[in-house]
C-alpha cells in the first residue's frame, strides 16, 4: 500500500571526488542545495532502474514551486560559467 506524504530524514556525509562534485552542482548554479542535488540524482537513478514512470516524476516535480530566476540572472550566470577556466 502506498503511503503518501512520508518523510525521511537523513544525514550524509561526503568524502573526495564525491563532495567536489557535489559542491560544484551548488556552486555553478545548477542546483540551489546539496539535498536538492541528491533529490534530483535520486529521482534520476529511479527512473533509470524503471521504478519511476516520467509522467509520474512530472506530475511531482510540478508539485513543488520552481525557483524564480530572471532573465538577466540566468544570462548573467551562463556567462559566468562560460568564462571560468
Amino acid at each position: 500500500m502506498e503511503q503518501k506524504n512520508k518523510e525521511t530524514a537523513l544525514t550524509l556525509r561526503f568524502k573526495g571526488v564525491e563532495a567536489r562534485l557535489l559542491e560544484e552542482l551548488v556552486k555553478n548554479g545548477l542546483f540551489s542545495t546539496k539535498s536538492e542535488a541528491i533529490r534530483a540524482a535520486l529521482i534520476h537513478y529511479f527512473l533509470e532502474l524503471g521504478m519511476l514512470g516520467r509522467e509520474h516524476q512530472w506530475k511531482e516535480i510540478r508539485a513543488f514551486p520552481s525557483r524564480k530566476v530572471s532573465q538577466e540572472q540566468l544570462a548573467k550566470d551562463l556567462e559566468k560559467l562560460e568564462n571560468e577556466d
